[in-house]
C-alpha cells in the first residue's frame, strides 16, 4: 500500500478523532455555560422577589398605620381618615401585585425555598380582608398561576369557560 495513502487516512482519522474530542469538550463548556447562566437568572430573580419584599416591608415601617390591614385582619371600615383608606387600598395592590410577582416566578425558585413563598401568599391572604377583596373584584387583573396558589374559598380563576 502507498505510504501517502496511509498517511493521508491516518491525517483523516486524527482529524476526525481531533474533531470528536474537541466536540465534546466544545459541549461541556456550552453546557456548564449555560448552566451557570441558569444559576444567575436564579439569583436575580430571588435578588429582584427580595428587593420588592424589601421595599413592601419599607413602606409598611413608614406607614404603621397601615399594616394592621395586610397582617391582623384590620377591617377597612375602622380607618381613621379618607386618606388612610386610600392608602390601604393602593397597598393593597401594591401587595397582590408582589403576590403575582412571587408565583409568576415560583419555578424559578429552588424546591426547598417554594412552598415558603406558597406559604407567604396564603398567610398574607389569610390575614388581610383588603387583600381579599381587592382580590375578589379585581381578579382579572390577575393571573391564574396566582390565582390557583390562593385558598379555595378565594377568587374565582379569571380565565373564561365556554
Amino acid at each position: 500500500m502507498d505510504p501517502t495513502i496511509l498517511a493521508a487516512g491516518a491525517g483523516i482519522v486524527g482529524g476526525i478523532m481531533g474533531a470528536v474530542v474537541g466536540g465534546v469538550f466544545a459541549l461541556k463548556a456550552a453546557k456548564r455555560q449555560v448552566e451557570v447562566m441558569l444559576l444567575q437568572a436564579r439569583g436575580d430573580v430571588n435578588e429582584r422577589l427580595y428587593n420588592q419584599s424589601l421595599t413592601i416591608m419599607c413602606f409598611f415601617a413608614e406607614h404603621p398605620e397601615v399594616r394592621p390591614y395586610f397582617y391582623d385582619n384590620k377591617d377597612l371600615s375602622t380607618a381613621e381618615s379618607e386618606l388612610e383608606k386610600l392608602r390601604v387600598l393602593s397597598s393593597a395592590e401594591m401587595v397582590a401585585g408582589f403576590m403575582e410577582l412571587v408565583a409568576l416566578q415560583l419555578t424559578e425558585q429552588p424546591e426547598d425555598i417554594q412552598p415558603r413563598w406558597k406559604a407567604y401568599i396564603v398567610d398574607a391572604y389569610n390575614s388581610s380582608p383588603v387583600l381579599r377583596d381587592h382580590l375578589s373584584t379585581c381578579t382579572p387583573w390577575y393571573a391564574d398561576d396566582f390565582l390557583r396558589l390562593l385558598p379555595v374559598e378565594s377568587v374565582p380563576s379569571s380565565t373564561p369557560t365556554n
